[in-house]
């Protein structure tokens, strides 16, 4: 990028990017790939973001989706030619993969046919940075600079890379295209968990890309509100494949997939107990509410979940399953309690801890994981719009804080809403 073409490189050494922050000239990336054949396609796709378009045809290389991507997404005369050029090929071919930060020439190793499906990490999504002394630093895949995305001070993408046009936005209710005509897919990823829409997320997720903390917010509320996306994310727990690898941390996906089943009843899964090493859900209760003779059995077979089977009890109203359970006083569920419409339960809760001079002050949820129980309850209540705004759609689901509360929460009302603008009066043609 500093128009200087080392005498010699492995290999092993060559870097995968040599396209940004900076981009070197035309006769620079030529001398590289004469010198390093092995560099023809990081050339050309460097050709791509610059416009370099006599250079591509010089470099002879296979019609590739992820420069054809760069190609387009780099807005220059260039650019369209070699996009027209790579589009107009009856076949394509995925031989770079950013995730990996892999160029796989061999026949055997490269993808055959391959389509526009947006995973490549194009020259302006790196304009998005994380602070480096941001607590809640987020390793995420692709990284082609290898630098975890980290500058002095936080940076957003602008207005025209951070939203969606009115083409782009057609695709959050329109069947996707064999070639995605765009590289801005996070909401897309996001509303297709959110929604629990198998096909539309293996699509959209299938790259390798590390799902995000708010991604995996939209993965959990699919898995609670649909049996179908959990059990395909059980068998994708299980057998560790490229969707499960890109969790952080599977317990985020385990949780929610148990919940689920103790939504349905599924008594096969606690006959003998509660699986050793499973984490155990906080809320069982919503979407669905389980029937009380269940939650009487998981009372008897996994006593270690009293807490949560009592906190069900109290928002179904299962009088006699919250005796059953004779929970000791908590915060917990006196915060639940005032989920229920009947009065009793948190006066109960009041009552007891009276008796047992326990305080029902937060005290922390010591014995509880994961951690920020007030937001996984607020989660409930399904708030519609909190905060609508102005423009275009954000490529990206919102979050939100809720008044008194002052935690955040994820909410796509705004998505919901803003889908409509413009459509008016719904009536045949005819």
């Amino acid at each position: 990028m500093s128009n200087q073409v080392p005498d010699q490189m492995e290999e092993d050494e060559q870097p995968y990017c040599i396209w940004h922050p900076d981009i070197a000239t035309e006769e620079t990336y030529r001398a590289l790939a004469l010198k390093f054949p092995t560099m023809r396609y990081q050339v050309g796709h460097a050709c791509a973001a610059a416009g370099y378009y006599d250079l591509y045809k010089d470099l002879d290389l296979l019609p590739e989706v992820s420069i054809a991507e760069e190609a387009r997404e780099s807005q220059t005369e260039g650019g369209k030619l070699i996009y027209d050029e790579i589009m107009t090929c009856k076949s394509r071919y995925g031989i770079m993969n950013d995730c990996k930060r892999e160029v796989e020439t061999c026949e055997e190793d490269y993808e055959y046919p391959a389509y526009l499906n947006g995973d490549t990490e194009v020259r302006w999504r790196l304009k998005a940075r994380q602070k480096l002394s941001s607590d809640e630093l987020q390793d995420l895949l692709p990284c082609i600079e290898e630098d975890m995305h980290l500058d002095i001070e936080k940076q957003d993408l602008d207005e025209e890379h951070g939203t969606l046009s009115d083409e782009e936005a057609k695709l959050l209710w329109q069947p996707l295209p064999q070639d995605l005509p765009t590289v801005k897919k996070t909401l897309l990823l996001q509303i297709a968990a959110y929604d629990g829409n198998i096909e539309r997320f293996v699509r959209l997720a299938g790259g390798g890309r590390t799902l995000s903390e708010l991604d995996l917010e939209c993965v959990e509320r699919g898995i609670l509100h649909h049996s179908m996306f959990a059990r395909w994310w059980a068998d994708q727990v299980k057998e560790d494949t490229v969707y499960a690898e890109a969790v952080p941390h599977i317990t985020w996906i385990q949780e929610p997939i148990i919940a689920r089943r103790i939504m349905v009843n599924d008594y096969a899964y606690f006959e003998k107990g509660w699986p050793a090493g499973d984490p155990k859900p906080y809320i069982i209760w919503w979407p669905l509410r389980p029937d009380a003779q269940f939650l009487l059995f998981l009372l008897e077979k996994c006593p270690e979940i009293t807490m949560q089977i009592a906190a069900a009890a109290i928002v179904c109203d299962y009088d006699h399953v919250y005796y059953a359970a004779d929970p000791d006083p908590c915060w917990d569920l006196w915060e639940v309690a005032s989920y229920s419409t009947n009065p009793f339960y948190r006066e109960d809760q009041e009552k007891r801890a009276k008796e047992k001079n326990v305080d029902l002050g937060w005290n922390g949820w010591v014995d509880l994981m994961p951690l920020y129980r007030q937001c996984d309850l607020l989660k409930t209540k399904e708030f519609t719009v909190f905060e609508p705004y102005e423009g275009r759609i954000r490529d990206i689901v919102g979050q939100y804080v809720v008044p008194t509360v002052y935690e955040k929460i994820v909410n796509t009302g705004d998505v919901q809403l803003k889908v409509w603008e413009g459509v008016g009066r719904i009536s045949s043609v005819n």
